[in-house]
């Protein structure tokens, strides 16, 4: 690496430890949380995950803040997630009582369709047999 004008601190910064657990550098060891101490530069004060043996080993670097905005995404991402599976869940749910409704509505309508092929018999019935009567009725007037 070239050299440059700054300095690491590995002590604490003004967040905690526990508010920021360390990541994995790519030498898969635990990266802690350092305050880069750049002489006047922008970066002065800014906390970063580096590899512990930084900045003369696999190079990693990954500014806390950016880290942060990363883990608010993903939980956010985690949390549509979340909603997306209950609201899948929902709409399962939904969709089995519209197929139970449509049977449902199936079964009546065929309930109504024997009902009135019922009613056409009776009243054909009820036509024959006043029919009926009516003409046993006038023979007896007959003479």
């Amino acid at each position: 690496m070239c050299a440059s004008n700054h300095t690491v601190d590995s002590g604490s910064s003004s967040r905690s430890r526990s508010e920021h657990p360390p990541l994995r550098c790519h030498c898969n060891q635990v990266a802690p949380l350092r305050t880069a101490r750049f002489n006047g530069g922008r970066n002065a004060g800014r906390a970063f995950y580096g590899c512990s043996g930084w900045p003369d080993s696999c190079g990693f670097l990954r500014w806390v803040d950016e880290v942060d905005e990363l883990r608010d995404m993903e939980d956010k991402l985690m949390e549509a997630a979340t909603e997306n599976a209950e609201l899948r869940l929902q709409i399962d749910q939904l969709e089995r009582r519209v197929r139970e409704l449509l049977n449902a509505s199936k079964n009546k309508q065929e309930q109504i369709e024997e009902l009135a092929i019922e009613s056409d018999v009776m009243r054909e019935r009820m036509y024959s047999a006043y029919a009926d009567r009516n003409s046993s009725s006038s023979s007896r007037w007959i003479w």
